[in-house]
């Protein structure tokens, strides 16, 4: 199958998989908003936050390692999954051996339990992505959003467990995807003595803990700001940075639904003799549609938080726009990690995000008490500027990536243009003028829109 193609069938299995379930989730924002306080909402962010930090720290990031050993061809997959498992088993031990000091601190045991159950489940679904069953990765997310919507309106809205019920119905969908997974792929017939390869462990630990630090690296330039948040403003702040946050998972979806996609095409075309011109298509390609989508979230960030939230949480419209843009440059610093990944390169991706968490921590040090909840948006986004910057720079010892700079740099500037007209103006007049920026972000990007047309035309032709 061609390349392209085979990118584009990708995309769209997942799309399947992952744009329903990600909209709905979406769209229970109001459900939270109206049955949780600005505090308790704060806090059930702040518990997945810390899951996010612990799931590879705790598993050693073996399931990045399931993923990229399943999908390579010399590798016995029976023995991939089960040295998997007992890597994952010996740390579940050893934090059975902690009960009794965590039992003394508030919901330790639960976020220990959920991130075990959130390891297990992803290591599955790796796994399952890995061997090429990309339908039943996608139909695992489908699943787990079915059971976290019922089990939230049991839960929450029935039974009024509010907070716990939250974080009860995240616990159940993990299950659920681990136990549909496990059956789905007959687990049993991976798992068992003679799969046990010490050397395969080594050489996938090998892979996997250099990933733990830029991984650590990763979260806090994405999630520490909502620690110095709580801990600054409280964590009624956090709620509202929260749903903020919510507004530009729009976007995030469709980013993943293409990163799940092209993780495998990366790996698969990185040592062909054209890999240069793939990438550098693909990447401009996503940034340039990356932007159209920031402008369009920016232009209507008012409105959208109006209607989803109640008027406690109405000031996150101001840092819409800031993470929107942290959205596209955490997108573009993915994109660059995979040639990190592709060449088995994961130690270098380590230093470039650790500069990011490093800016992002400064930056929250400095913003947050100066700008309030804005510098802690702001902050995210300088940390993938950072990290963006410093990965298409040592990009060039892997591939050479021919970046579209004039494109770049003029919409960057437009949508500033737009993001302090809508800040200084309010009323029909702001809209606009926001508007006509947007307007011309997408025309300097609408060799994007071409490039559809044509494909489509050469489609129906055929």
């Amino acid at each position: 199958m061609n390349k392209y193609k085979k990118l584009l069938s990708n995309s769209a299995v997942f799309a399947i998989g992952n744009l329903g379930s990600k909209m709905i989730t979406f769209f229970m924002v109001p459900l939270y908003t109206r049955y949780l306080t600005t505090s308790e909402y704060g806090k059930s962010d702040l518990f997945s936050t810390l899951v996010s930090l612990l799931t590879p720290i705790l598993t050693l990031s073996i399931i990045d390692a399931v993923f990229r050993f399943a999908m390579d061809g010399s590798s016995n997959n029976d023995e991939v999954l089960t040295n998997s498992f007992i890597v994952s088993g010996i740390s579940i031990l050893l934090f059975l051996f902690l009960l009794p000091v965590l039992s003394n601190v508030p919901y330790a045991i639960y976020i220990g339990i959920l991130t075990y159950a959130s390891a297990l489940e992803s290591m599955l679904q790796q796994f399952a992505r890995g061997i090429g069953k990309s339908k039943l990765y996608a139909s695992t997310g489908i699943l787990m959003t079915i059971v976290t919507v019922i089990s939230n309106i049991v839960l929450i809205v029935l039974f009024g467990w509010r907070l716990n019920g939250y974080l009860f119905s995240m616990l159940l969908a993990q299950i659920a995807g681990f136990v549909y997974l496990f059956i789905i792929l007959r687990g049993w017939r991976y798992i068992h003595k003679k799969s046990i390869n010490f050397v395969l462990t080594k050489k996938m630990l090998v892979y996997s803990i250099p990933i733990i630090p830029n991984t650590v690296s990763w979260w806090l330039s994405n999630s520490a700001n909502k620690i110095f948040i709580s801990v600054m403003l409280g964590t009624s702040a956090n709620g509202i940075y929260a749903v903020a946050n919510k507004i530009p998972s729009l976007i995030s979806v469709f980013v993943t639904i293409f990163t799940q996609a092209w993780q495998i095409s990366a790996v698969e075309e990185y040592k062909s003799r054209d890999s240069s011109k793939f990438f550098s298509e693909i990447m401009n390609l996503t940034v340039g549609l990356l932007f159209i989508a920031v402008a369009v979230l920016t232009l209507f960030s008012k409105p959208i938080v109006a209607i989803l939230s109640t008027p406690a949480y109405y000031g996150a419209w101001k840092i819409v726009p800031w993470l929107a843009l942290a959205v596209l440059y955490s997108s573009l610093s993915s994109f660059l990690g995979t040639i990190y990944t592709s060449s088995m390169q994961t130690k270098y991706l380590f230093t470039t995000t650790l500069f990011g968490a490093i800016t992002n921590i400064l930056a929250n040090l400095v913003l947050i008490p100066w700008m309030g909840l804005s510098g802690a948006g702001i902050g995210a986004c300088l940390a993938f500027v950072v990290v963006s910057f410093l990965r298409l720079r040592d990009s060039k010892k892997f591939i050479k990536l021919n970046v579209h700079k004039f494109d770049w740099f003029s919409s960057q500037a437009l949508f500033f243009a737009e993001l302090v007209t809508l800040y200084l103006f309010s009323g029909m007049f702001s809209y606009i003028v926001a508007l006509i920026f947007t307007m011309s972000i997408v025309f300097i990007n609408r060799r994007i829109f071409v490039l559809m047309i044509i494909t489509l035309r050469n489609r129906i032709k055929r």
